[in-house]
């Protein structure tokens, strides 16, 4: 290798931009984003109340009903980004202070590694990576994927690092990345994979009038960071994969702007499409040369990846949120004052409109929140309960309002007592039921023929019937009725 080979590769030469404000703007809107969260605690975040009653059985004291119920069972697999920060932060936070920090972390973190690799990259930061803020809402966070958005957002951190530290400190550089494989893969392997693939993409193109050799040397270094992390996948204990759906590559066009519907995100997404097209068509932006590459084998990866594979859902639509961050954080310009000042004026109002339209959606979510946790004060400590969906098309509000399903874990949270829809899949969750009949139950409500051919009667003495504003209740003997909200119904069984 030449001593010019050796080391890392100078960031492309873009304009200056005044960094202190140009940072402080960005903190600003990315703040914003996070702000809605001080008024409305509980974000529309699907999964998040999941990952809130889990941190709850990590902490329970003696003789809670929740320990006959659950049994913890720490073990090296992934998908533990929030677990491993509610036991370090317990002696601090409350199980909902970590969750609110972690929502928070996942838009900021990926936020704060699309500022780092635009620096990196650049030399210097860019105003087109002010529209970032405005993908804070996207499918991974507003379905509750917070463990990758944590694990996403500590990729983009470290790729910036591999970009900046000097490659001629090549054991350096094997002992950090490797330590953040690993950390990567106990987040989520998804993100293992994003901060593979970023790697991978960024070192195997040649650069100038490199050797072979060279190229070699550059790529094999960078299989050689990446050799912890994919030692943990490999002898990783199998993962149940009852909770992968078929998927939709119509969530992976809406993902970068999802918010509570796939077709206003398509929209959405095909609109920020637009505007970066328009940009670089009219040369008031450009893509860092070094990026080009790197940025069209993701977007190969996201437009051929399976939506599922096994127990992996929506990987597509998770490194189409990557890519996205990656797009605006490789875009340099524009240049010139008054571009410059349109462009924070821009995405000034993007965010705000990002947050506008979202603020509805959070006040209706929190109050949905409200209403179920005051329903099931009538499911009494140590009850055992089931969730059911409605017959399929039968209601379709429930359909549309998906994420009111979350909110039936609030009975671990508040009622000390068992919920079908806490996730507790094997190589999944470091939590599982105690009593292992439990383990044929789908996470996701079942529809009622599901009860024709189960002894749920014999699992279960609660039943929650999910209908969203539809007349339907189920027609089962030996039901009582003890509590009803718009969106559901409650029973004790005879």
């Amino acid at each position: 290798m030449t001593a010019e080979a050796d080391r890392s590769p100078p960031p492309d030469a873009a304009p200056a931009v005044p960094a202190p404000r140009l940072g402080l703007v960005y903190a600003v809107l990315v703040a914003a984003t996070i702000a809605p969260l001080a008024k409305w605690p509980i974000p529309p975040s699907f999964d998040l109340v999941n990952h809130w009653a889990r941190l709850t059985l990590y902490h329970m004291p003696p003789g809670d009903p929740l320990a006959a119920l659950y049994q913890v069972k720490l073990a090296p697999i992934p998908d533990l980004a929030i677990d491993l920060a509610g036991f370090a932060l317990a002696p601090i936070l409350t199980p909902y202070g970590v969750i609110a920090l972690a929502w928070a972390a996942a838009i900021a973190l990926p936020a704060w590694g699309a500022w780092l690799v635009g620096k990196a990259v650049h030399g210097a930061p860019q105003p087109a990576v002010l529209f970032v803020p405005a993908l804070a809402y996207n499918l991974v966070v507003t379905l509750g994927l917070l463990n990758f958005a944590i694990g996403m957002g500590l990729a983009l951190i470290a790729f910036a690092a591999s970009l900046t530290i000097d490659r001629r400190r090549i054991w350096f550089r094997l002992a950090l990345f490797n330590l953040v494989s690993a950390a990567l893969f106990f987040c989520h392997v998804a993100a293992f994979l994003a901060f593979a693939l970023l790697i991978v993409f960024f070192e195997s193109p040649r650069r100038g009038g490199e050797s072979a050799r060279a190229v070699i040397g550059r790529v094999s270094l960078a299989f050689g960071c990446l050799l912890a992390g994919a030692v943990l996948v490999v002898f990783a204990p199998p993962i149940d994969s009852r909770l992968s759906g078929p998927g939709s590559k119509l969530a992976a066009l809406a993902a970068p702007m999802y918010d509570w519907s796939a077709a206003a995100g398509v929209f959405a997404t095909l609109a920020l499409v637009i505007l970066v097209a328009a940009g670089l068509l009219t040369r008031r932006v450009a893509f860092a040369p070094t990026m080009v590459r790197p940025l069209g084998f993701l977007a190969l990866i996201v437009a051929f990846a399976p939506s599922a594979h096994g127990a992996a859902d929506f990987i597509d639509a998770r490194l189409a949120v990557l890519l996205a961050y990656l797009v605006f954080a490789s875009l340099s310009g524009p240049r010139g004052t008054a571009a410059k000042g349109w462009t924070i004026a821009l995405a000034v109002v993007a965010v705000a409109a990002r947050v506008g339209f979202a603020a509805p959606h959070w006040a209706e979510y929190d109050g949905w929140a409200a209403e179920f946790r005051a329903a099931i004060r009538a499911v009494p400590p140590g009850a055992r309960v089931l969730a059911l969906a409605p017959p399929r098309g039968r209601c379709p509000a429930l359909d549309d309002a998906d994420f009111y399903r979350g909110l039936v874990n609030f009975v671990v949270i508040d009622r000390r007592a068992l919920a079908s829809t806490l996730f507790t899949g094997r190589g999944m969750q470091p939590v599982q039921a105690a009593d292992p009949r439990l383990a044929d139950t789908p996470w996701t409500p079942p529809h009622p023929e599901w009860l024709a051919t189960h002894d749920w009667r014999a699992l279960y003495d609660t039943l929650i019937a999910l209908h969203v504003d539809c007349d339907w209740r189920p027609d089962e003997a030996g039901l009582i009725r003890v509590a009803e909200t718009p969106q559901a119904t409650i029973y004790r069984l005879r």
